[in-house]
C-alpha cells in the first residue's frame, strides 16, 4: 500500500500586498520527500516480474498563478540531464527575475520626474492646458 506523501517542501506564497488586484496571485512549490521510499513493486507482480522493481521520480510543483491562469514547470531527477537541465530552467528564472527586477526598479525615477512635470505644467493652468512656451507632451 502506498504511504502518504511526505513533503520536504511545501509552500504557498501571495505574490501581492494585501489590498491590491489579484490578491489571490502566487506561487506554489512543492516537492516530495522521498527518503524514507523503497523501490516501488507493482500490485500484481510476482517475484518473477521482470520490471520490478522500479523506481520513481519525488512529487514536484512549481506553480505560478496572476490570480487567473496558472504557468506549471516540469522538472526531472531521474537522469543526470534532466537535473542539469532542470536546474538549468530554475537558475533562468531567477536570473530573468532579477534582470527584470533591475529594470523595474531603474523606472521608478524616470516615471517619478514625469509625474512631477505633469504637476507643474498643471500647476501654471487650473485648466491643466500648458502655459503658452510650456514644453512637453501633451496627455
Amino acid at each position: 500500500m502506498l504511504e502518504g506523501y511526505r513533503a520536504r517542501v511545501d509552500e504557498r506564497t501571495f505574490l501581492n500586498l494585501p489590498g491590491f488586484r489579484n490578491g489571490s496571485a502566487y506561487v506554489y512549490i512543492y516537492v516530495e520527500d522521498t527518503s524514507a521510499r523503497a523501490p516501488m513493486f507493482g500490485e500484481y507482480c510476482t517475484d518473477e516480474c521482470p520490471t520490478c522493481p522500479t523506481n520513481f521520480e519525488p512529487r514536484m510543483i512549481l506553480e505560478v498563478c496572476d490570480g487567473e491562469d496558472v504557468a506549471s514547470f516540469g522538472f526531472d531527477v531521474d537522469t543526470p540531464r534532466g537535473r542539469e537541465n532542470s536546474l538549468y530552467k530554475l537558475d533562468m528564472m531567477i536570473a530573468a527575475l532579477r534582470v527584470f527586477r533591475t529594470g523595474f526598479v531603474a523606472e521608478f525615477a524616470p516615471y517619478d520626474r514625469r509625474e512631477q512635470e505633469i504637476e507643474e505644467l498643471k500647476g501654471n493652468d487650473p485648466g491643466g492646458s500648458p502655459s503658452p512656451g510650456a514644453t512637453g507632451t501633451r496627455l
